[in-house]
Order: C-alpha cells, then sequence, then structure tokens
C-alpha cells in the first residue's frame, strides 16, 4: 500500500515482538505478534483461549442471571398480579422465556460461530444498522448501567451494615463501596479469564447456597402448617386479569431471570461449544426456575402478601422474622449473590464491544486484546469506565427504566434471527436446532412487552429511550456507513496500544 511502512518493533515488558504496519493516518499496529527472537508467521496468533468448560459455563449461566432481581422483585411481581398464585405462575412463565430465548441463541451462535451474542445474530439476520444501534445501546448504557445499579445496591447493603442502626448511611460511602466492587471485578475480568471464571463458580455456589437456606426455611415452616397464603383455595384470590396491565408484573419477573444470554458472548471461549453452550441452558435455567420458585413460596410461609409488597427488602425482613440472631446469614448471601453477578457482567459485557469492534462497529482500539493475559482489556476499560462515570453522576434510573423496554425489543428481533437465518443460510451447520414455535413464542413475549406501554399511553422514559437509540445514527452514518477516519485516532490508537499492551486478536474461526 502506498505510503506504508514497515517496522519491527519490541515491546520489553511483554517480552514479544511486533510486526507493525503502519502510515501516517493510521499508525496502529496490524500485523501478529510473535515471542521476541522468533520471526513471525501465520502460526503465531494471539486470540482468546477456550478456558469454560461445561461447570464454568453453567456457573456463568447461573451466576450472571442469580443477582439482586430475586431479593427485589417478589413485591414487584405481586403487586403487578394482586394474588399469590398468578405471581407464581408469572415467575414460572417468565423462567420459560428466557429458556427459551437461551435455547435459540445457543443456536444462532453455533450457526455463526462467533462470540457478541445478540449483535452479531442482528447483523447476520438484519444488516447492519440494527446490530449498531444495538451495540450502541447495550454497549454505552444498558449494560454499564446495570452494573452501575447492581454495585450501588450491594454498596447500600454494606454500607448499612457498617454504619450503626441509628445514624444515616452517607451516600458518598455506599458509591465508595460501589466503586471498590467495580474496580475490583474489572481488575480481575483483565487479569485472568481463569480466574474471573474460578471465582465465578465460588460465588455461584455461595449464593444458591445462601438461596437454598430461604427454601429449608420455608420447607420447615410449611411442615410445621404455615401454608394460609400458599394454599391453592386461597392463592388465586383477588387475581388481576386485565392482561394489558400485567406487562409491569412481566417486567419485574423478568430482571430477576436476565443474564441468560450472557454465556453467548463469550461463545469463541468455551469448549466444545455446540455441546456446552446449549447443555449449560438446559441445566442451569431450569435449576434457576426451581430455585426462584421455591424461594418465593418460602418468603409467603412466613411474610403475608401486604408484608411482602410493602418491603423493600423482602429477604431481609424474612431473615429478620425467622432466622433470628442467624438472620445475618441473609444480607451476606445477597452481598456474596450481588458481587458474583458483578464479576459475571464484566466478563460477557466486555466481549460485546470487542466483537463490534471487530466487526468495524466500533473504534479499533477495543477489537484488541492484552498479549499477556488474552483478555479484552480496552472492552473492559470501557464498560468499567462508563459505569464508575454513571455512580459518579447517580441519576440514571429513569433511563435505564426506558432501556429494559428497549431491551426486549432487542431480544425479539434477535430470535427471529432463528427463522431469518434457516430461510437465508439453509446449507449452514445446525448440529443443535431449537423447535422454531420456542422462537414465535419469544417474539410473541417480547412483541407484548414493546408495545403494552404504548397502549397505556408511553412513559417519558419510554421516549427518551428511543431518542437515546435513534441518535446512535449520528454516529453510523459518518463513521461506519461512510468510514470517516479522522487522522488523530491512528495516534490515539497507537498511543492506547503502547498503554495497555494490546493488539489486534488475529481471529481464529471457531470449532
Amino acid at each position: 500500500m502506498k505510503g506504508t511502512v514497515r517496522k519491527r518493533t519490541v515491546i520489553k515488558k511483554a517480552g514479544i515482538m511486533v510486526e507493525r504496519e503502519s502510515s501516517p493516518s493510521d499508525p496502529s499496529v496490524s500485523v501478529s505478534v510473535v515471542p521476541s527472537g522468533r520471526r513471525s508467521s501465520s502460526d503465531e496468533r494471539v486470540h482468546l483461549r477456550r478456558e469454560l468448560g461445561l461447570i464454568k459455563a453453567i456457573s456463568i449461566v447461573m451466576g450472571s442471571i442469580i443477582g439482586s432481581g430475586i431479593f427485589i422483585s417478589p413485591q414487584g411481581v405481586l403487586r403487578g398480579t394482586q394474588s399469590v398464585g398468578l405471581s407464581l405462575i408469572i415467575w414460572l412463565v417468565c423462567g420459560l422465556v428466557s429458556l427459551a430465548g437461551a435455547l435459540c441463541f445457543a443456536e444462532l451462535s453455533i450457526v455463526t460461530g462467533k462470540s457478541g451474542s445478540q449483535y452479531i445474530y442482528l447483523k447476520e439476520a438484519y444488516g447492519d444498522i440494527p446490530a449498531f444501534l444495538y451495540s450502541w445501546t447495550s454497549s454505552l448504557l444498558m449494560r454499564p448501567g446495570g452494573q452501575a445499579m447492581v454495585t450501588l445496591a450491594l454498596g447500600t447493603y454494606m454500607a448499612e451494615f457498617l454504619v450503626p442502626g441509628d445514624c444515616p448511611v452517607p451516600d458518598i460511602l455506599i458509591k465508595l463501596f460501589a466503586v471498590l466492587v467495580i474496580t475490583f471485578t474489572g481488575f480481575v475480568n483483565a487479569v485472568s479469564v481463569k480466574w474471573t471464571t474460578h471465582l465465578h463458580v465460588v460465588f455461584t455456589v455461595s449464593k444458591v447456597i445462601a438461596l437454598l437456606i430461604i427454601v429449608a426455611v420455608g420447607v420447615w415452616m410449611m411442615i410445621q402448617g404455615h401454608t394460609t397464603h400458599i394454599s391453592p383455595s386461597v392463592s388465586f384470590h383477588g387475581s388481576n386479569t386485565k392482561v394489558l396491565t400485567l406487562t409491569a408484573a412481566f417486567y419485574q419477573g423478568l430482571y430477576p431471570y436476565d443474564g441468560w444470554g450472557s454465556l453467548n458472548t463469550v461463545y469463541e471461549e468455551v469448549k466444545n461449544p455446540k455441546r456446552n453452550v446449549p447443555l449449560a441452558a438446559l441445566i442451569g435455567i431450569p435449576v434457576t426456575i426451581g430455585i426462584y420458585i421455591l424461594v418465593n413460596v418460602s418468603y409467603l410461609t412466613v411474610l403475608t402478601p401486604d408484608e411482602l409488597i410493602a418491603s423493600d427488602a423482602v429477604a431481609v425482613a424474612f431473615a429478620e422474622r425467622s432466622l433470628g440472631v442467624m438472620s445475618w446469614v441473609i444480607p451476606l448471601g445477597i452481598c456474596i449473590s450481588i458481587f458474583g453477578a458483578s464479576m459475571g457482567s464484566v466478563l460477557s459485557d466486555a466481549r460485546l464491544p470487542y466483537v463490534t469492534s471487530r466487526e468495524g462497529h466500533m473504534v479499533h482500539i477495543l477489537s484488541m486484546i492484552s498479549i499477556n493475559r488474552r483478555t479484552p482489556l480496552p472492552g473492559i476499560c470501557l464498560e468499567v469506565l462508563i459505569a464508575l462515570f454513571l455512580i459518579a453522576i447517580g441519576s440514571f434510573d429513569t433511563l435505564l427504566y426506558g432501556l429494559s423496554f428497549a431491551g426486549w425489543g432487542f431480544y425479539g428481533a434477535a430470535v427471529m434471527a432463528v427463522p431469518v437465518l434457516r430461510y437465508r443460510q439453509p446449507d449452514r451447520p445446525r448440529p443443535f436446532k431449537v423447535p422454531i414455535i420456542l422462537a414465535m413464542l419469544v417474539f410473541i413475549c417480547s412483541l407484548y412487552l414493546v408495545i403494552s406501554p404504548f397502549v397505556n399511553g408511553p412513559d417519558i422514559e419510554i421516549i427518551y429511550a428511543c431518542l437515546f437509540i435513534l441518535s446512535g445514527l449520528v454516529f453510523y452514518f459518518p463513521f461506519v456507513h461512510f468510514k470517516l477516519r479522522p487522522r488523530v485516532m491512528g495516534r490515539i490508537t497507537a498511543f492506547l496500544q503502547k498503554l495497555l499492551i494490546v493488539v489486534p486478536s488475529d481471529y481464529v474461526e471457531p470449532e
């Protein structure tokens, strides 16, 4: 290429020699890296390693799902349904919808052979614009915003535990704990995928044990005859029968299951993914559904429906009423649960900008990985920094509420990629295929969740969400469609490469 200068540079910290192609307009590294003292060859490639076996895959599915939702959503589901029986049905339906969506995503991951989850499915099925708008919305707000909300919840529990009961909890202390948690989880994810997944397994087991303690107490209370509120004869009394007004209950019920697609975001790092990705969903999600339903039943063996609705922290109220001096076990379990979910979220969230950049829809630096650690370090830094910014400003709840509505619009479009790609690409191998009815059911559910708010009169949050999504087009057309590349971006990319010691991954086609 005219104007291209080739030279070799040794990065001393990595002990690696980089054969580098640069030009005045783009001085970033663009070729492979090899151990110093050796010449480059096509066999020396830097890419993400497959380090996730079946147990770790299941822990990612369950660990990403089980977070703060099961401890705060029961009151919202019960308030929306107005009866115990219907609330339990909502919990079951939401779990089955999540399982169906996860199986659809498993087929799509195997067909496309790439990490990136919804972004890749939308791109292959519908083209660049829907994929870019999803990445724009998810990478820059939904995912880091969710991280910020979860860690602020954890910070609240930790601050209340340390501050004496009569003293108000300083807001700055809550934010400090949230910052520490995000910084630590980001550091672990940046250092090693193996460390991250080992810790993920530990935290997943710990949070399941905490939930099983609640279940065990509930079973003991039922044996003693505390079944008044869960008796079939009274549990459906007063149920809300207006279908369109159940939207809020569905949103509250689906929130604790959010994360069912997290494993697909790291598809390229799963061992034997054609077997382990669908199997992890088939094992992890049904177990989670069973635990969630039993936990809700347990809550109602100790608390009345009115007490459950009135409680801001139902699990804590349950523990104080039933465990006595051991009530601290449940708040500890909540902290472990939220921390583990945060660890898994950073693992999956950072892969989205990595894949998006690799496809040419984000700045080039985000497609690079650490030479030493083989982790998508720039993507991790991006997600952590945005989450820290959102924690600092602390006023993003309204926009995120609206974007949770948008999230289900993207889910619906993504699952419909199953029939679209079967029609458009019938010759691609599909060792795992879902019944097409599952994709249709998830699509109908998402359509209901997206349309219902407009039927009832759209809230201002919905309007904000739509405006934010559409604002992505301002960046799409000049920088993606017309491929505008400001000269300064090449210099910034080269500087960040040297700072982070990262290089472009040499993409290896998945098995």
